[in-house]
């Protein structure tokens, strides 16, 4: 008489794969949940911001980095110098009428050009009534 086959025990290699596959994608949804909860409200906050003011946007999206501190505001001409912190580096923000969008120098206010100054365009001239 034969012996039958012994009965296996455990689960295959296989059924350990899918467990560890599905326990990872587990994880990962955890965690970008927790992220879109924890990152969500500050992401509405700069999508504001970037609407009302995209050059002050700009500016505090490179001071969010740690390694730049505001040193100048303007919010009238909508400049803002940010300041290096490791060598104290100056790189202003500032709106340019003609492209219709933020832009960044090297350098404080004084090296913003002068032809970007103005936020609003000029109006054409009219003609005087004689």
């Amino acid at each position: 008489m034969e012996n039958p086959p012994p009965q296996k025990k455990g689960l295959g290699p296989l059924a350990w794969l899918g467990i560890g596959c599905g326990g990872l994608i587990v994880i990962i949804l955890v965690v970008v949940v927790a992220a879109g909860v924890w990152l969500g409200p500050k992401a509405k906050q700069l999508a504001e911001e970037m609407q009302k003011n995209p050059t002050r946007a700009a500016a505090n999206i490179t001071i969010a980095t740690g390694q730049f501190e505001m040193a100048k505001e303007d919010d009238t001409n909508k400049r803002y110098t940010v300041r290096q912190k490791a060598n104290g580096q100056l790189t202003t923000f500032y709106w340019d009428a003609k492209t219709g969008k933020p832009q960044s120098v090297q350098g404080g206010f004084d090296a913003v050009p002068k032809e970007t100054e103005n936020s609003t365009p000029a109006l054409p001239a009219t003609p005087q009534p004689q």
